[in-house]
C-alpha cells in the first residue's frame, strides 16, 4: 500500500504549493509528477518519458481547440455578439433562472461534446451573461459545469458510461433511463450549490467583466448590429456542437465516403475550426476596421498559459495512472466486500480524487465491481449509476478542468477549492440520493 501513501503525500504537497506557498501551478504540477514517479519506483528516465507522453497526449487535441475557441470568443467580444446573446438569455429566462438555464444547456451540450471543449466554446457567452446579470462568473460558470459534467459522467454515448455498461454487462437502454433520472439529481445539486453558495464568491475577474460590458467595441453599423438576431451570433458556437454531435450519433462500421466526411468534420479540432471560420466571416461582414490576424494573435497569447497548465495537469494525472495506484486500490477494497451498496461509489470516488479523470475513475471502478455483479443484490444498471455518482467526487488540483477554470476566469486556487471542489462532492451525494430513491421505489 506504499503507493497510496506516496500519492497522498504528493497530493498534500501539491495543494500546499499552489495555495499556501504561491508556487506557479505549472511548476508545482511538473515537480509533483516528477516526485510521484521517482518515489513510486518508476525510475528517473521512465518518469521523464511518461511525463512527456502525458503532456503530449493532453495537448494533442486540446491545444488547437483552446486557441480556436479563444478566437471565436475574441470575435464575439469585438462584434458585441456575446453581449447580444447574453441579453437574449437574460430576457428569455430571467435573472433568477439563469443558473438553471446554463445547467440544462450543459446537460444537453455535453452528451456529444467533451466537457473541456464545450466550456471553452461557451466561455464568452458565460462571461457575458454573468456581467449582464451582475452575478459572479462562478455562479454561471459552475452551473454550466454541473450540466456538462453530469452528461459526460452518466449518459452514453460518452466513452465512460459506455465502458461501464460493457464491463458490467448492463443494458444500454435501461442504463440510459436510470442514469438520466439520477443525473437530474446530480445536476440539481450542482446548480443549487452554484446558485446559493457561490453567490458571494466575487473575484477580481468579475470587475474586469463588468468594465468590459460597456466598453465592448461596436461594429461600424452599431444600430444594425444591436438589432441583429443573436441566433446569428450563436452560429460559431452551435455549428461545432452540432458537428460533434452528428459524429457521436452517426457512428457506423461502414467505410463510406459519407462516413469519412462525417468522421472528419465531427472531430473537435475540425468542428471548432469550422466555427472559427464562420466567426471570421461574420467579423469581416460586420466591420471594415480591425484585423483578423490581430485577433488570432490575441487568442494565441491568451491561450498559451491555459494550454501549458492544462498540459501539466494532464501529465500529472497520467503519472498517477501509470504509477500503479489503481492496482493498489483494487487490492485494498477487495478486502472490504461488506461495504455493499456504497462500494462502487467509494471506489469511483477514491479513483477520481486520486487521478482527476472521470473516465479512468469509471472504467477502474467498474473493473473492480465487475466480478461482484453476480454477488451484490443490485442490477448492473443500478451499480453503473452508483459508480457514476462516485466519479463526481472530488475534483481538485490534479484535474485538468480545475486549472482550465483557474486560467479562463483567473479564479484563485483557494476559491476553486471552496466552490468547484465542494460542488463536485455535492453533485456525487445528490446523485446517490437519486439512486437511493429509485431503489426504494423498487427499481433494481
Amino acid at each position: 500500500m506504499w503507493q497510496l501513501s506516496v500519492l497522498l503525500v504528493v497530493l498534500v504537497l501539491l495543494v500546499l504549493a499552489v495555495s499556501r506557498w504561491r508556487w506557479h501551478p505549472f511548476i508545482a504540477l511538473l515537480l509533483s509528477a516528477l516526485a510521484l514517479g521517482l518515489c513510486s519506483g518508476i525510475g528517473g528516465s521512465e518518469t521523464v518519458r511518461l511525463l512527456g507522453e502525458g503532456f503530449g497526449n493532453t495537448l494533442k487535441w486540446i491545444a488547437i481547440v483552446v486557441i480556436l475557441g479563444a478566437f471565436i470568443g475574441e470575435v464575439l467580444r469585438e462584434t458585441g455578439g456575446a453581449l447580444r446573446i447574453a441579453n437574449a438569455v437574460v430576457r428569455l429566462f430571467g435573472e433568477k433562472r439563469l443558473p438553471w438555464a446554463m445547467g440544462f444547456t450543459g446537460y444537453l451540450v455535453s452528451i456529444p461534446v467533451f466537457v473541456d471543449v464545450a466550456y471553452i466554446v461557451l466561455q464568452p457567452v458565460t462571461e457575458a451573461i454573468a456581467a449582464r446579470a451582475k452575478k459572479p462568473v462562478l455562479v454561471i460558470g459552475l452551473a454550466l459545469t454541473a450540466g456538462l459534467t453530469v452528461s459526460h459522467t452518466l449518459l452514453p454515448p460518452t466513452p465512460g458510461p459506455l465502458a461501464v455498461a460493457s464491463i458490467l454487462g448492463a443494458d444500454i437502454g435501461r442504463l440510459l433511463l436510470i442514469n438520466a433520472f439520477v443525473g437530474l439529481f446530480a445536476l440539481a445539486g450542482g446548480v443549487l450549490w452554484a446558485r446559493h453558495f457561490c453567490k458571494d464568491q466575487w473575484i477580481d475577474y468579475d470587475e474586469e467583466l463588468a468594465k468590459n460590458l460597456h466598453a465592448t467595441p461596436a461594429a461600424p453599423d452599431a444600430e444594425t448590429a444591436a438589432n441583429q438576431s443573436p441566433l446569428l451570433d450563436l452560429l460559431p458556437i452551435l455549428i461545432p456542437i452540432l458537428l460533434m454531435g452528428t459524429g457521436a450519433f452517426l457512428q457506423s462500421d461502414e467505410n463510406s465516403v459519407f462516413q469519412e466526411i462525417v468522421g472528419l468534420f465531427s472531430t473537435p479540432m475540425v468542428a471548432v475550426l469550422v466555427g472559427a471560420g464562420i466567426a471570421g466571416l461574420q467579423y469581416r461582414r460586420r466591420t471594415t476596421k480591425g484585423n483578423l490576424g490581430e485577433l488570432v494573435e490575441q487568442a494565441i497569447v491568451k491561450s498559451a498559459l491555459v494550454i501549458m497548465i492544462t498540459g501539466a495537469g494532464g501529465a500529472f494525472g497520467y503519472l498517477i495512472k501509470e504509477s500503479g495506484v489503481q492496482t493498489a486500490l483494487t487490492d485494498f477494497f477487495a478486502e472490504l466486500p461488506f461495504l455493499g451498496f456504497f462500494l462502487p461509489f467509494l471506489l469511483a470516488a477514491v479513483l477520481t480524487t486520486a487521478t482527476g479523470s472521470i473516465t479512468v475513475s469509471l472504467i477502474g471502478a467498474a473493473s473492480m465491481v465487475g466480478p461482484l455483479v453476480d454477488v451484490l443484490p443490485y442490477s448492473p444498471e443500478l451499480l453503473a449509476a452508483i459508480t457514476g455518482c462516485g466519479a463526481f467526487c472530488v475534483f481538485h488540483a490534479n484535474s485538468s478542468f480545475f486549472w482550465l477554470l483557474n486560467r479562463l476566469h483567473r479564479v484563485p486556487v483557494a476559491t476553486l477549492y471552496r466552490t468547484y471542489t465542494l460542488q463536485s462532492l455535492v453533485m456525487g451525494l445528490s446523485g446517490l440520493i437519486g439512486v437511493g430513491l429509485l431503489y426504494l421505489l423498487g427499481v433494481n
